[in-house]
């Protein structure tokens, strides 16, 4: 059993979804190994840095995850933890400000964990926060110093290498990130882990069998903590990622797959940086084999689905936020069909009747939807070749829409 496997094997009673644990546990790492361990690209050097955002509705149990993985970095001691409400001057200025770790070892480098269960609610508004944010992400381009230049202070940011796991809902998601962001590189440098419903039933009302023990798994994050070089990767193995590579891109050109985000652009790169961290999970021998390599390509594919999903009403057409919701919601129910009643029922904060009519009469124009009367219920049932094209789209093997 790996240490990433064992991770997820410690919450398996616990509520919050299994991809939450794995990803979370994915960002401890990234946090406490920062810029001592990268993978050579050639071009550039490529660190194990990600962007990991959690979205669910309330109640899916986000913070759980996030506190493990913020508990985990804590009891290894080697990086800046940045937690709690702060502005984006506050985070820069703590990240220029150099320290001394027991031991006497003075830290000065700008690396860094933000980590927030509500992650719109930790950064103060700042409509420069998630493009200063965007421009710290890449770390292979911004070797030696980052000076940033604000109306009321300056900082000058040594070998910038920023982790940042963090929370967020729908509700949230709609006023914290906006379409600057979605198209202007903040979600395809991030990791969406979208997930709808909770794990395991579990009211807490007595011992787990299994509890967690975060004191033995910081032991073997402490060695990783120490590694230090380059990973290797054999000549069959790059031949392996390069075929993959080219394959995937020709699937793009040949189809003609849009991505307004950028996700597909950096998707080497994503499934790069989660190969190391896999590794890294797995043993301490700075190795990716074919076999790393495909569980990363698998964990990063579901992803783009989920970019879509989640930044789908993010544009500014016309009630394209309720179209969002009837869409997924027609594609996940049997039959692909809902009535007039059951939509109104279930949505009715979203809007009004009328407008409902108005929203469903536009999709229908546009031959997304039916409607159709039985007896005297009125049904929207989404077109056959309707349900393929966006079940595909959302699972990230069409850009057709």
């Amino acid at each position: 059993m790996t240490w990433l496997s064992d991770i997820v094997l410690q919450h398996s009673e616990l509520e919050s979804p299994q991809s939450f644990w794995y990803w979370s546990a994915l960002a401890a790492i990234s946090a406490i190994v920062k810029d001592n361990v990268w993978f050579d690209k050639k071009q550039y050097k490529l660190y194990p840095s990600i962007y990991v955002i959690l979205y669910a509705d309330s109640g899916v149990k986000k913070g759980p995850p996030i506190n493990m993985a913020k508990q985990l970095v804590t009891l290894v001691n080697n990086t800046r933890i940045i937690s709690g409400r702060s502005s984006i001057q506050g985070i820069l200025k703590k990240l220029s400000t150099a320290y001394t770790v027991p031991g006497g070892l003075v830290m000065n480098k700008a690396c860094g964990f933000i980590c927030s269960s509500e992650l719109s609610a930790s950064l103060v508004e700042d409509k420069a926060a998630l493009d200063i944010l965007t421009d710290l992400f890449d770390r292979h381009y911004n070797s030696g110093d980052y000076e940033s230049l604000l109306k009321m202070e300056s900082f000058m940011l040594k070998d910038t290498t920023i982790t940042l796991l963090g929370g967020i809902n729908a509700a949230h998601a709609e006023n914290f990130i906006n379409r600057k962001d979605v198209q202007g590189g903040f979600i395809a440098r991030s990791f969406i882990i979208h997930e709808e419903l909770s794990g395991t039933i579990n009211s807490l009302m007595f011992d787990l069998t299994n509890p967690p023990d975060y004191q033995k798994s910081a032991i073997y994050l402490r060695e990783v903590s120490k590694l230090k070089g380059e990973f290797s990767m054999s000549h069959p193995t790059r031949m392996y990622f390069k075929e993959w590579y080219e394959g995937f891109k020709n699937n793009i050109i040949s189809n003609k797959i849009q991505d307004p985000t950028g996700t597909l652009n950096r998707f080497d790169d994503a499934v790069l940086k989660v190969a190391m961290l896999i590794s890294l999970g797995t043993d301490l021998s700075l190795i990716i084999n074919e076999d790393i390599i495909d569980k990363a390509i698998s964990r990063c594919e579901t992803l783009v689905g989920n970019v879509r999903k989640t930044t789908m009403a993010s544009g500014k057409s016309e009630w394209v936020t309720q179209k969002s919701l009837l869409i997924n919601e027609l594609i996940g129910r049997d039959g692909h069909m809902i009535s007039k009643q059951m939509l109104n029922k279930k949505y009715w904060m979203h809007c009004g009747l009328d407008d409902w009519d108005n929203i469903t009469q536009q999709m229908e124009a546009a031959g997304i939807l039916s409607i159709e009367n039985l007896g005297s219920t009125v049904m929207y049932k989404m077109i056959d070749d309707q349900v393929e094209e966006w079940t595909n789209y959302f699972a990230g093997k069409s850009g057709k829409r």
